[in-house]
């Protein structure tokens, strides 16, 4: 089997993978001999900063000297980014091995009347991987709610939720506290969970299933929050100790929340037998990188904010380091996302925007995104390329400007593969 197709055989299934609580998971795990049960494993969930939070922690147990294993979604550019070890991508030839081994064990579950979804393959993979590597540690980031999602027959050494808020309401529920209340579906009797920043009724949510548990809950807060343009710096009280001047190499004041969360997985790690030095915590903060979250590329600013939280936070980001009036935005959303409301707060923010559409079926038409921005009061321009809107509004930025790209991560997985090349490029000449 080659790579691509591989990646055709996973793409294969979502015509007709069918939803079944966790059920279908453990079916096809069972075949594969249940792997995830041999892996000490870190479960994330949360509407937002759960794949920094993931990251963060990946990276402070690398710089501890541990085999890390890592699982997100959605990818930005390449499949292969979903399952990592050591922050490295699977290569093509073991992911096109893995599926190979893999297959047999759907095939089988077919024929009993059980049909896998990409994503329960996906993850069905990531263990397999894991537990073939032999790595120390893997952290897992919840793809959807988490009381429901495939990763939820794992028994995780540990359990985060980083900050909870109204998105995917058509699966989780209308309110805060029903959303709450699926994130909460992960935590296990026996297993400790790091809250992180919640408002106040979904923390109630999240506080009154712990205490039903009775299981522990670490909720580290950050203290003397500063911030630049290009990072973060903050104290915490970490167990008895107390570090200052923390420094997160991600930009964004919301990271110290969200690095407080990683830090909180890390002492129950550190408790439970894993040797992470204050040294090692220094270098992975100051060192971890997470694609498209208010990511630079030059003058070109990438951010998938596609939700009203995520919105939230880069607009706070804006206000702090981007003048509006040499601000240029570029976005393209998906038709399911709270749209106006994202338009209305990032309309005050920038001078005009460019509107596009991403390549996938849920996208918005760039001519319907353009007049919600308009009735705001926006200048729009319409470029149904993304690439063709980035030329656009380069030029509108001009030299001295910023050219602001956020909404969907699939705008940001296109916009990134552009800019990437681009930097390749000015590097061999």
């Amino acid at each position: 089997m080659t790579e691509q197709e591989a990646i055709d055989r996973i793409h294969s299934v979502y015509p007709t993978g069918r939803k079944n609580g966790v059920e279908n998971m453990r079916a096809l795990m069972a075949r594969l001999g249940n792997p995830q049960n041999a892996l000490p494993l870190v479960h994330v969930a949360g509407t937002n900063g759960k794949g920094s939070c993931c990251a963060m922690i990946e990276r402070m147990l690398r710089e501890a000297g541990y085999q890390t294993g890592l699982y997100t979604s959605p990818y930005i550019e390449r499949y292969h980014e979903r399952i990592r070890i050591n922050g490295l991508p699977i290569a093509g030839d073991a992911l096109a091995a893995l599926v190979e081994r893999v297959w047999p064990a759907v095939e089988a579950c077919r024929r009993d009347g059980v049909h896998i979804t990409e994503f329960e393959l996906g993850t069905a993979l990531a263990f397999a991987y894991f537990e073939q590597e032999h790595v120390d540690v893997a952290i897992i980031e919840v793809g959807l709610g988490g009381r429901l999602d495939p990763t939820n027959i794992i028994r995780p050494v540990v359990s985060v939720i980083t900050e909870i808020g109204m998105d995917h309401m058509q699966y989780l529920g209308g309110t805060i506290e029903e959303i709450a209340l699926e994130k909460a579906g992960i935590m296990k009797r026996g297993v400790p969970v790091v809250f992180g920043q919640q408002e106040k009724a979904a923390r109630g949510v999240l506080l009154a299933a712990a205490r039903g548990l009775d299981i522990p809950v670490i909720d580290p807060d950050a203290e003397n929050v500063r911030e630049d343009s290009r990072s973060v710096t903050f104290d915490v009280h970490l167990g008895g100790d107390r570090i200052k001047n923390l420094r997160v190499s991600l930009c964004g004041r919301h990271q110290a929340e969200n690095a407080c969360a990683a830090l909180g997985a890390v002492l129950v790690l550190r408790k439970r037998g894993f040797t992470v030095s204050l040294s090692a915590i220094r270098r992975g903060m100051s060192s971890v990188s997470w694609p498209g979250r208010l990511e630079y590329f030059g003058h070109v600013l990438l951010d998938g904010a596609h939700n009203d939280p995520g919105v939230r936070a880069l607009c706070a980001y804006c206000d702090a380091w981007l003048p509006k009036e040499k601000t240029v935005l570029v976005s393209g959303m998906m038709r399911d996302k709270e749209t106006d409301k994202m338009c209305q707060r990032l309309a005050g923010r920038v001078r005009c925007a460019v509107l596009t559409k991403p390549d996938h079926p849920r996208a918005m038409d760039a001519g319907e995104l353009a007049a919600s921005f308009a009735a705001q009061g926006l200048k729009t321009y319409v470029e149904e390329k993304p690439a063709r809107a980035l030329e656009r509004a380069r030029s509108l930025a001009g030299p001295e400007g910023i050219v602001l790209v956020a909404g969907s991560l699939y705008l940001i997985g296109e916009m990134r593969t552009i800019l990437r090349a681009e930097k390749e490029f000015s590097h061999v000449i």
